[in-house]
């Protein structure tokens, strides 16, 4: 098992934090910061998600999102690429959470300024139960890093969870979740963030 030292770990947190704070860009500058010198930021399969910027020749951008915090990318190499480390395997998955938590958090703002008949959506007892299944997503999900750390296999099952856990948050949101550059694309995006890094997808 990969021994983590306290700086990566806190590095993860911070990560955290930043994608729920400030959104998925600054939260990938924070986690590439932790990298190694000249470790790669490309996933077994050449793909990665990446803060909009100059890149190498070779590198190819298929998709531009403008989301909250800053544009990203998702880029693709042909260079060969080994496994993917630690930082970035398990660091993905602590931003991805991060970014969920920004969901909810829009999720409980949408919902308890909208008007149900004499009270608001977020007192209506099927969108408490559909917020309390989101909210016990992401405990487990937290749990689970916080507990040791992951092997491959249950860091792919952790980005499942989290996929889960915001599609039932979009469905929440409604409309309102799919506007350009709001929710649903920031969900799209961190979707796609899982497969760059998790084996399983990339393979």
């Amino acid at each position: 098992m990969t021994t983590i030292s306290p700086p990566i770990t806190a590095t993860w947190l911070r990560c955290h934090d930043t994608a729920r704070a400030e959104g998925m860009g600054p939260a990938l500058a924070v986690l590439h910061a932790a990298l190694p010198a000249g470790a790669p930021v490309f996933g077994t399969g050449g793909v990665a998600v990446l803060p909009a910027g100059p890149v190498d020749g070779d590198v190819l951008v298929v998709r531009t999102a403008e989301l909250p915090g800053g544009t990203v990318v998702l880029a693709r190499t042909g260079r060969a690429a080994g496994p993917t480390g630690p930082v970035l395997a398990i660091g993905s998955v602590w931003l991805r959470l991060g970014l969920s938590g920004a969901l909810l958090d829009a999720a409980l703002d949408y919902l308890g300024g909208r008007q149900s008949g004499d009270t608001t959506l977020l007192r209506r007892q099927l969108v408490q139960g559909a917020v309390a299944e989101a909210l016990t997503g992401q405990l487990q999900v937290r749990a689970a890093l916080t507990a040791d750390t992951p092997a491959p296999a249950a860091l792919s099952y952790l980005h499942t969870r989290l996929t889960e856990t915001d599609r039932v948050l979009l469905r929440l949101l409604g409309a309102a979740g799919f506007a350009r550059g709001g929710a649903g694309e920031v969900a799209d995006v961190s979707e796609l963030l899982a497969g760059a890094y998790t084996p399983e997808a990339a393979a």
